[in-house]
């Protein structure tokens, strides 16, 4: 089993949680790095039928995890600057 173990450094990491935590639609955000990863904090909004609530959501990150989102982020924008017209 070969696992991909190069390990980011850490503005990068800070990159990619901070990409994770916009995707998420996260505001008034706590990050908690131990040793397995990281824990995230935030409040984000959930649509009811008297309108919007916002609500405490709690996400937590291994390492493996934050380069598993790096992956795909760099595949996406690898993706989108193919069709970015240059000047």
């Amino acid at each position: 089993m070969a696992q991909n173990t190069k390990q980011l450094d850490y503005p990068e990491a800070m990159r990619v949680i901070g990409q994770f935590i916009e995707q998420e639609r996260l505001s008034e955000v706590s990050i908690l790095e131990y040793d397995q990863g990281w824990i995230i904090h935030g409040l984000t909004f959930k649509s009811t039928a008297q309108g919007f609530i916002r609500i405490a959501s709690d996400h937590i990150l291994s390492h493996e995890d934050v380069r598993r989102l790096h992956a795909q982020f760099e595949a996406k924008r690898q993706e989108q600057s193919k069709w970015r017209w240059s000047l």
